[in-house]
């Protein structure tokens, strides 16, 4: 066999890999968003079978305004992070009330390592009396406290379906701000606190 026919053969084989590793390529450009999507879909939010809240989907964006007690702008800083969130009323803390902000703080107590990076928001429309601030600041000092007009605070509940009453319900939200499920206020909070670690394990954010 001459060099030439050696030399032909191997130029004839090139054009074929070459096309096989563009096939490759192609594939790959088409795969890869959708493995990366059901990697999301699938492991960073809960799926349906194992929620126990109730998902807004797609997740909402909040823009949260809001006053601190003092009556300044709140930093941002305060508001960073996973939150769960309790839209309440300045005039009293119901049982509703009571319930949700000790239900968020056990919750967020019982994440251990992982509490650092969820805060716990109490939503009021105005600034409460000085004995509803000194029960807060007693018993649920790590909570954080903001005053939202109601624009600010019906987003919240407006967002799904079947908004419901203010008071009835704790909202999750993650760090990029996206409101993404809902408890009822009556719910066991372990379901919560499930689905919390779950999103925390997987979720490089916050």
């Amino acid at each position: 066999m001459s060099i030439d026919s050696i030399s032909f053969k191997t130029s004839s084989i090139a054009p074929i890999w070459r096309q096989r590793l563009l096939l490759l390529l192609i594939v790959a450009l088409f795969v890869l968003p959708l493995a990366v999507a059901w990697l999301l879909i699938g492991h960073w939010r809960p799926e349906g079978h194992v929620q126990h809240g109730e998902l807004l989907d797609p997740a909402r964006p909040m823009d949260l305004r809001l006053s601190s007690l003092e009556g300044k702008p709140m930093d941002g800083g305060a508001l960073r992070g996973w939150m769960l969130v309790y839209v309440g009323l300045a005039a009293e803390c119901d049982t509703h009330c009571r319930t949700g902000l000790y239900d968020m703080r056990q919750v967020r107590l019982a994440l251990g390592k992982d509490m650092d990076r969820v805060k716990t928001l109490l939503l009021l429309d105005a600034i409460p009396a000085t004995e509803f601030r000194g029960w807060l600041a007693a018993e649920h000092s790590a909570t954080v406290v903001g005053v939202a007009d109601a624009a600010n605070r019906t987003s919240l509940i407006e967002a799904f379906n079947q908004p419901g009453r203010v008071g009835e319900w704790i909202y999750l939200l993650d760090p990029l701000g996206n409101l993404l499920m809902r408890y009822p206020i009556d719910t066991d909070p372990r379901g919560l606190l499930k689905d919390l670690q779950r999103l925390l394990k997987w979720s490089k954010i916050g």
